[in-house]
């Protein structure tokens, strides 16, 4: 009969660890549903893990909307295609000019939320962002991915304005990881 050591001792340790870490993380953080009539006006004062794009932009390089010359309908449809498509991500609200998504890390699981709102305004689709997560005071870098898609969506105005029907292209290249 061989004798067992620590080792599957300490690996079933690590494992139960790995799990309670995901359900305490699960139970501190569930889903509330972010409806249309509460999209956040604004992130906290100094917050350090959320972004916004919208009137009171915060971490995304002063960009107050990214406008589109597409219809909201097209817009939306493009929104939700790219969220569907990014690995370990649920959508959890739709509306007409509203997507609420949640972004969970690969590890443990930690949720972000990822709301965009759109409507019409002088012929384009106006998109308001907004990213938090819902843990801690920093994200320790996620969120600020939200900042490098202001910047790459800058860039990208002058076409989004120019080209009709670029929705499509233009989010692709917007939140492409």
């Amino acid at each position: 009969m061989r004798k067992k050591g620590p080792l599957p001792l300490f690996a079933l340790g690590l494992v139960s660890l790995y799990f309670l870490s995901i359900i305490s993380i699960q139970i501190a953080a569930p889903d509330k549903l972010i409806q249309p009539d509460d999209f956040p006006s604004e992130c906290p004062t100094e917050s350090l893990n959320c972004s916004m794009i919208g009137p009171k932009h915060h971490r995304s390089d002063n960009l107050t909307e990214l406008r589109i010359n597409s219809s909201l309908e097209d817009v939306m449809v493009e929104v939700r295609r790219w969220i569907s498509s990014q690995p370990g991500t649920e959508i959890i609200g739709e509306w007409p000019g509203q997507t609420h998504s949640v972004f969970r890390t690969l590890m443990f699981r930690f949720p972000d939320d990822f709301v965009v709102r759109g409507f019409c305004e002088d012929g384009s689709t106006v998109l308001h962002i907004y990213s938090k997560s819902r843990l801690g005071v920093s994200d320790l870098g996620v969120t600020a991915a939200v900042r490098a898609r202001a910047h790459v969506a800058r860039s990208w105005q002058l076409m989004i304005v120019s080209r009709p029907n670029m929705a499509g292209i233009i989010m692709e290249i917007m939140f492409r990881n």
